[in-house]
């Protein structure tokens, strides 16, 4: 006879959780726990349905927001840096030029 586990409802809210906030697949929760992914895409339904309290899928959605913003920040702080970085270069170049004296009709007179 096989024995099944008994998990309880918090660990079933925190890996439909994990799994709604995209933290990991349904996969890779499934290998590591050693549970069915079907039981776990039933977990995220069922947290996902009124079978749990509303703030706390508030919650869930206000982390994921939150994730997608902090995303978002490190992506334009990275094009805020190559920018700079440009820039400045830009300036170097600009100032070689004009200390190596190009040869033009205009700088001989």
């Amino acid at each position: 006879m096989i024995k099944r586990k008994k998990y309880t409802q918090e660990f079933k809210r925190k890996i439909a959780q994990e799994l709604i906030m995209e933290i990991a697949s349904a996969a890779e929760i499934s290998k590591r726990e050693g549970i069915s992914p079907t039981a776990i895409y039933k977990w995220r339904d069922m947290y996902t349905t009124a079978d749990y309290n509303t703030d706390e899928q508030e919650i869930v959605e206000l982390k994921k927001r939150i994730r997608d913003l902090e995303e978002t920040v490190s992506e334009l702080a990275l094009d805020n840096h190559i920018l700079k970085k440009t820039e400045k270069i830009l300036k170097q170049l600009k100032k070689q030029e004009k200390l190596s004296g190009s040869i033009s009709p205009r700088n001989l007179e």
